[in-house]
């Protein structure tokens, strides 16, 4: 059995591509820190807040970043009052909408709702993976997504189009559908890639997150709005992820990409060190 004290004999940093709670939620990446191991990516409050979806988007427009609307319940509301849940989601976002669980990753847990029972249902489903559960707007948009990469100097990648086989991009049309076409680069308008690059810049600064990102958006064709829709401060990570490839066509290779990621996860592990913990006054 490994002493996780001992940790930082063994490892020079960690790469903690795992997703999920207790994987990118800054879980990990605290017991990292207890043990002082260095390692990549986004710290404990980057991490937390890019995991629980109402944290981020409150953040987010906080920050006046665009975003659709949202409404936020907690499992303890379903138990006390369905009804007045559901009347009040139909009052503000109206159908369809999206039901999901606050906290979950890899598209787990949501669904389209179309009606009433069908809301009730996909509140009770999303309530089983968390007690936090988010509800959002349907946005006619096409999905985009762009990588940032650093900790101060942020650097982005070109922009990617998801084309799902699925009526959205869920857990099924990610990793099982033989339908869903990632198009690199998107082919959108040089003004709509302005746009996202900038938002996606904001949004990261926002949640303090560091070493890397991919942010998604939804960019409503007919009307030239482009909506946030989350940041995922851990993406997949295999050479035919969305985050590497979008970096590929950017001109920064897999294994180039990799020794960036380490090198920024080390140069954050020092700039934490340099903080003052003891109370002394100056001189």
């Amino acid at each position: 059995q490994p002493n996780i004290l001992k940790l930082r004999e063994s490892i020079d940093i960690a790469f903690p591509v795992i997703h999920g709670p207790n994987g990118e939620d800054g879980t990990l990446q605290g017991l990292l820190e207890i043990v002082d191991v260095p390692y990549v990516g986004a710290g404990v409050l980057g991490s937390a807040l890019g995991m629980d979806k109402v944290a981020m988007k409150n953040v987010f427009g906080e920050m006046g970043i665009t975003q659709c609307r949202y409404l936020s319940y907690l499992r303890h509301d379903l138990l006390e009052r369905i009804d007045s849940v559901i009347s009040d989601i139909e009052e503000n976002l109206g159908y369809p909408c999206f039901v999901k669980p606050a906290n979950m990753g890899s598209s787990v847990g949501i669904t389209k709702a179309k009606d009433s029972q069908g809301l009730k249902a996909a509140l009770e489903f999303a309530a089983q993976f968390d007690r936090k559960i988010i509800v959002e707007e349907n946005v006619n948009g096409r999905e985009l997504e762009i990588g940032v990469l650093g900790n101060d100097e942020l650097r982005t990648s070109v922009v990617g189009e998801i084309k799902s086989g699925n009526e959205f991009y869920d857990y099924e049309a990610k990793y099982k559908s033989q339908n869903t076409k990632l198009d690199i680069p998107a082919q959108i308008p040089e003004h709509v890639v302005d746009r996202i690059k900038k938002m996606a810049i904001a949004g990261y600064q926002a949640l303090d997150v560091s070493g890397l990102s991919r942010v998604d958006f939804f960019w409503d064709e007919e009307k030239d709005q482009v909506y946030i829709n989350e940041i995922n401060t851990m993406p997949g990570f295999t050479p035919f992820s969305m985050y590497p490839m979008l970096f590929q066509e950017a001109g920064i290779s897999y294994p180039e990409l990799i020794n960036e990621l380490v090198d920024l996860g080390f140069k954050r592990y020092e700039e934490r060190k340099q903080n003052r913990i003891a109370a002394e006054k100056l001189e």
